[in-house]
């Protein structure tokens, strides 16, 4: 079975100090949050070093929460004091009973029950709906960062993945890489400044390095098909988080997934997620244990030790259990062959996830399996 490498012999990372959090906070920013900083730009954190995160369904509700009640519970909001005011790219809104929320750039932000200490960020991407507060460093409008499995990278508009080589790029080179063009009127800014070719033709560059395409390889975004080739590189501003040794990528009809040694998927719960709607009754899982025998725990080896964002937590009977984000994990017995993932095939109930290569929960889909 294929294993996942974390970076890859032949990665370019072009940041240095990957998440380091600063001596002290910018100038714009509140004595209540701290700045983390990372390749692609930073996060943010309490002062106790607890992550911070937005909920995507704020964005219907501006200047409100969309967060209350029961949601409030899991997701708490970052409270500011009542004497608080706007500072920079940070606002104040008024919450259902009236306390006052810290906000970024318009959207609230939250801490995460499930965050077990300082540094970790389990519910980014939980419900798909749960992201960390982020700051993305500046780019051309011609240019995006973007999320492959080598980490998070530059694309271009449409999300292929851009690259840099040690060599120069002549005419014939340009027939197969090609370069991403600035505006005649572009200028130079941060770390990005441009380079004029032997045609004319003004060529963006980050950090000095020339950037191209592969428009005859990559056609969808994620696709690194030029890594490694002949001194090409793919910029990679910020790694992945790493995987355990017993994990490996399965190909499917939804995208990659991770699975166990064996090929077969591997399935996060989410105690605090979504229940189903519609359909059978969903299986009960409470303290480590789920009452429906298709849901099968993983279980660590007795060495085994945590790595990133996959934990080891002990269940009733005394084994240990391999966590994601702090959601124990299982892998279900309908699932006959690597890529198939029956246990949320056509599924209601969201509390169930398989975990794709990027890390994003897949949740409840329709196709595949």
């Amino acid at each position: 079975m294929p294993r996942l490498s974390c970076l890859g012999r032949s990665l370019l990372v072009v940041a240095a100090g990957l998440a380091t959090a600063s001596a002290a906070n910018p100038a714009d920013t509140p004595l209540d949050i701290r700045v983390i900083g990372h390749g692609d730009g930073w996060s943010f954190t309490d002062n106790h070093g607890m992550t911070l995160y937005t909920f995507d369904r704020d964005e219907g509700t501006p200047g409100k929460s969309a967060c209350n009640a029961e949601c409030a519970i899991a997701w708490p909001p970052l409270v500011a004091a009542k004497d608080a005011k706007p500072f920079g790219d940070w606002g104040v809104i008024a919450r259902e009973d009236q306390s006052l929320q810290w906000a970024f750039r318009g959207r609230p932000v939250y801490l995460y029950k499930l965050d077990t200490s300082p540094g970790t960020a389990f519910g980014d991407g939980s419900d798909t709906v749960w992201h960390v507060a982020f700051k993305p460093i500046a780019t051309p409008r011609e240019i995006r960062l973007g999320r492959t499995a080598s980490g998070r990278v530059l694309t271009d508009n449409r999300g292929r993945t851009l690259y840099s080589s040690k060599d120069s790029c002549d005419a014939k080179c340009q027939k197969t890489w090609e370069p991403v063009a600035a505006p005649a009127l572009a200028n130079n800014f941060g770390d990005w400044s441009m380079v004029t070719l032997d045609s004319g033709l003004r060529q963006w560059a980050y950090k000095g390095q020339p950037l191209f395409r592969r428009p005859g390889a990559d056609i969808k975004p994620g696709e690194t098909s030029g890594d490694g080739i002949s001194g090409w590189t793919v910029l990679v501003l910020e790694p992945p988080q790493p995987l355990p040794p017993w994990a490996t990528v399965q190909a499917s009809d939804a995208g990659e997934l991770i699975a166990n040694k064996e090929g077969f998927t591997i399935y996060a719960h989410e105690s605090v997620g979504r229940r189903p709607r519609f359909g059978p009754p969903a299986p009960v899982c409470s303290a480590g244990d789920c009452l429906d025998a298709q849901w099968v725990p993983f279980i660590a080896a007795a060495d085994a030790k945590p790595i990133g964002s996959w934990t080891i937590v002990t269940r009733p009977d005394g084994r240990r259990q391999w966590a994601y984000k702090g959601q124990r994990i299982f892998t279900n017995s309908l699932d006959k062959k690597p890529g198939e993932f029956k246990g949320i095939r056509f599924g209601g109930d969201r509390t169930w996830s398989a975990i794709m290569r990027s890390g994003e929960p897949m949740q409840g889909v329709s196709v595949g399996g």
